[in-house]
């Protein structure tokens, strides 16, 4: 049977940073990851690419809605064509958790595979105001998962750790927290998050009455872009990002190109990261919100290609 295990997670809260660390630690296994991304630009598969390992890519909607039949027909590939002893999904951040573990156990699927572990990562940082805000978000993520993962906990103080585990406790009192700083994890430790004892009764999954993907509009802002920036240059756009001038922005990512290297960057809430690397890549970004002014980021990143896409009630 093929173990598949499905890293969720809202918007930004490091699912990602979390799969490239686990499929170092399962190199030694035939391992697909199926990458499921909102916008039209993929931006996470040539993250997980450049580190040698096999991805898919969905983009332009949500594997549990609008692409659910194109993620149907691409895991019965994935299955019938590389038989992979691990299959590792990464949904969207406002993706259904209890939808897509419904398509997991069609006749088709549970006769070849096996759903071996449910992560969803929550971001210490964001996730309290996050709930807040967009709390329909988070309950099937959170109720159906068999271990919750805190990332970035090595950055706020063990009062909030505690409030956050126990509002996660609120939707799920069985499921394993992890509040340990996983980025400093060693192999060993990380193997245990895919474990696969699951007590999860799937006959009682929470089926959200609110279904997020399908009736909130969030846009998305993606452009492919030559332009050259200095580190600076970019650190200063990021820094605009969060006036209101922009729209909502809750998530951007994205390569551009830079003087002498190549520029990668990572936002979430105001809150940016910006990396130099070597590794070639054609300039492109994706941002992801509520209301964003297409022609104010234009000017913003000082491009005239590319644009808005309004994801409309489904």
């Amino acid at each position: 049977m093929i173990k598949v295990d499905v890293i969720s997670g809202f918007l930004g809260s490091g699912k990602t940073t979390l799969i490239r660390k686990l499929l170092k630690v399962y190199e030694n296994e035939k391992v697909v990851l199926i990458e499921n991304e909102f916008g039209e630009i993929g931006i996470d598969g040539d993250v997980v690419e450049r580190d040698g390992f096999e991805v898919f890519e969905i983009a332009s909607g949500c594997i549990c809605c609008i692409m659910q039949k194109d993620f149907v027909n691409l895991l019965s590939r994935v299955i019938d064509d590389f038989k992979p002893e691990r299959i590792i999904i990464e949904p969207t951040g406002i993706s259904i958790l209890s939808d897509i573990i419904d398509i997991l156990r069609r006749p088709e699927f549970i006769e070849k595979c096996s759903i071996n572990s449910l992560v969803t990562v929550v971001d210490s940082i964001n996730y309290l105001e996050q709930c807040e805000v967009f709390g329909e978000f988070f309950e099937d993520q959170i109720v159906n998962a068999s271990t919750l993962v805190l990332s970035k906990s090595q950055f706020v103080d063990k009062a909030k750790i505690d409030e956050i585990t126990s509002s996660l406790r609120e939707f799920n009192a069985e499921a394993e927290i992890l509040t340990a700083d996983w980025s400093t994890m060693k192999a060993g430790d990380l193997h245990g998050l895919l474990k696969g004892d699951i007590i999860t009764d799937f006959q009682d999954l929470l089926h959200a009455d609110y279904r997020p993907c399908r009736e909130n509009e969030f846009d998305t802002f993606a452009i492919e872009n030559s332009n050259k920036y200095t580190r600076s240059e970019l650190e200063n756009i990021l820094s605009e990002l969060s006036n209101e001038n922009y729209g909502q922005v809750i998530r951007g990512k994205g390569f551009l190109r830079g003087h002498d290297c190549y520029l990668e960057f990572s936002y979430t809430n105001g809150r940016f990261i910006v990396d130099e690397n070597q590794l070639k890549s054609s300039g492109k970004l994706c941002l992801i919100g509520k209301g964003l002014k297409e022609a104010e980021l234009k000017a913003l990143f000082k491009v005239k290609t590319g644009g808005l896409r309004r994801w409309l009630k489904y």
